[in-house]
């Protein structure tokens, strides 16, 4: 029984309940086996001799063994504690039956090896705390990442000059990466010792959590396909990203007649067509807890073929267009330093767009979570690389991109350029209106009985060309805050 705990991360890490069900997992398997190659009956002995019959002893499956030998048996993986290396035995005795332990006064296994892991052996570190490790590494990796990606939606939605058909599918990738992070903090959130929500499970008395059988447990089960489909989303836009730009380098026509709306929709609909055969086989075949563990492997190929396959596609993308630019430079004749300075720039560029790493992830190491050093590295390098993913394409394509930060420097400009225009806009109105009250108040005109004021004309009014002696005319935004304040006057008298 294995947990997946991200991506394609799995480590064996079973509560109780998981290893009860483990067990009864064995048991079912253990009396196939029985039931298929051997005739049971009431009699021990063959035609070869005396055996002992076939048996499981509630945790390994024994076949038939001679009388007077003893099995030995590789200590089971699915019982935390149990050191894989070493042996579990049980013996045969003379006369075709178990041992029989004197203390217990039933048929016996020696388990005393497992339960000795050696000081050279990466068991002798817990499960549980590589476990809580690797929680803690996604945990801050998610939470950065999720922040910087917010940030780098926010900035390229409201640049409109920046909505170039390029950066149309970095937002959508950063869209995916922002659905993985908050999934993922939504199913730590809800789920109760990551088996299930908290009305799918029930506290022991020992303290343990136990799932309870009964029911859909549709919710929980709803949650870790949002998260898988997250996941196969993440995967497909890193594909959707390498496939555009392998066809703008090769087919730019026909990038300009079709645009981006095929390669957004093939984005979406890749990881969606993903998880209906995934959903089938778990509803139909494998249909327990929450769906977030596996009895049998096989069916996680599912989801992870297809991501091992576009990760290929992309790296044979990704030696193509290296191949390309690297031959333009040799035919320009342009050798020197600048132009591969350049060049290893944008190879580094591409290594995260184009999931160079999942390479060494998926090639590289074996899957899955065996008890081994090599296995344990992997596992700490590829959950630092997933969680921190994010956090890098946004550093990568949006605030270390020139374009983006040519256009924040201009909208920063912009809008200090605005805030002094405001700022002396205002300063030279309430001049304008001072300067109104002290010339009214001194220069205030007497009209006879029956005398009529003309103010139709700016040299009537002296106050105002005094006024406009003190300003500066060069400014137009002056010039109509002028000819307002005259406005004012004149329909004041």
């Amino acid at each position: 029984m294995k947990i997946i705990i991200d991506s394609d991360t799995i480590a064996t890490v079973m509560s109780k309940t998981e290893q009860r069900l483990a067990l009864y997992n064995a048991w079912l398997r253990c009396k196939d086996k029985i039931k298929a190659d051997y005739n049971i009956t009431n009699t021990n002995i063959t035609e070869s001799g005396l055996y002992c019959p076939p048996v499981f002893d509630d945790v390994l499956c024994w076949d038939a063994a001679p009388a007077n030998t003893t099995a030995l048996q590789s200590c089971p993986s699915y019982v935390n504690g149990f050191n894989k290396r070493e042996y579990a035995s049980r013996t045969c005795s003379v006369n075709g039956t178990w041992y029989v332990n004197p203390s217990t006064n039933g048929a016996w296994t020696n388990y005393t090896s497992c339960l000795n892991p050696s000081p050279q052996s990466p068991d002798f570190v817990s499960n549980s705390e590589v476990a809580s490790n690797l929680h803690l590494i996604y945990t801050i990796g998610y939470s950065i990442s999720l922040a910087f990606l917010t940030l780098a939606v926010i900035i390229m939605f409201c640049c409109r000059r920046l909505q170039s058909k390029s950066n149309v599918l970095h937002i959508n990738l950063f869209f995916a990466f922002i659905i993985r992070s908050s999934v993922a903090f939504l199913k730590d959130l809800l789920f109760v010792r990551s088996l299930g929500l908290a009305k799918d499970v029930v506290h022991l008395p020992d303290g343990h959590y136990e799932f309870i059988q009964e029911g859909t447990h549709w919710e929980c089960k709803f949650i870790f396909t949002l998260f898988n489909f997250a996941i196969c989303a993440c995967h497909m836009w890193i594909f959707v990203e390498g496939l555009y730009l392998y066809m703008l380098i090769h087919k730019p026509l026909h990038i300009g007649r079709k645009g981006v709306n095929f390669y957004v929709a093939l984005g979406w609909s890749l990881p969606a067509i993903n998880m209906i055969p995934w959903i089938a086989v778990k509803a139909c075949l494998e249909n327990t807890f929450c769906w977030n563990f596996q009895t049998r492997p096989e069916y996680f190929w599912i989801l992870k073929g297809p991501g091992i396959a576009v990760v290929v596609i992309n790296f044979f993308f990704f030696l193509d267009i290296f191949r390309i630019l690297f031959i333009r430079i040799r035919s320009h004749h342009q050798h020197n330093g600048t132009n591969y300075r350049k060049l290893a720039k944008f190879i580094l560029v591409l290594i995260p767009l184009f999931g160079i790493m999942y390479m060494v992830f998926y090639v590289a190491f074996p899957s899955g979570f065996q008890e081994n050093g090599y296995n344990v590295i992997y596992l700490y390098m590829e959950m630092t690389y997933n969680s921190f993913q994010g956090f890098i394409l946004a550093l990568l394509f949006c605030f270390l991109n020139e374009e983006v930060q040519k256009e924040m420097k201009r909208v920063w400009y912009r809008r200090q350029t605005r805030k002094g225009e405001n700022v002396a806009l205002t300063k030279h109105s309430l001049m304008s209106s001072w300067k109104k009250s002290s010339l009214q108040s001194v220069h205030t005109p007497t009209l006879r009985k029956g005398q009529k004021y003309s103010g139709s004309s700016r040299e009537s009014s002296p106050e105002l060309v005094l006024e406009e002696q003190h300003v500066d005319r060069s400014d137009d935004l002056l010039k109509h805050v002028l000819k307002h304040n005259a406005d004012m006057k004149i329909n004041a008298v």
